[in-house]
């Protein structure tokens, strides 16, 4: 597959400016490899959301308003 390339002029837009701007050609070989490349940051940050989602819900609880401000039943003055 690297006999193919697409030249770059040829791709529009974000996809040119975000991953082919270094040359003018490149070859089907390169392609897959940007695309398996975009496919494992796409599984670590998939990975790195679910571990944060697990941590949220297994940590978190609701904040009464009275614990938001400080104030506490027992020391209030009458």
């Amino acid at each position: 597959m690297n006999n193919v390339y697409i030249l770059s002029k040829d791709i529009q837009g974000f996809t040119k400016e975000k991953f082919f701007n270094e040359k003018d050609f490149y070859s089907v070989d390169e392609l897959i490899g940007i695309i398996e490349d975009l496919y494992a940051d796409l599984e670590k940050t998939q990975e790195e959301y679910d571990d944060y989602k697990n941590y949220v819900s297994e940590n978190y609880r609701q904040i009464s308003y009275e614990e938001q401000i400080g104030w506490n039943e027992h020391t209030r003055s009458v």
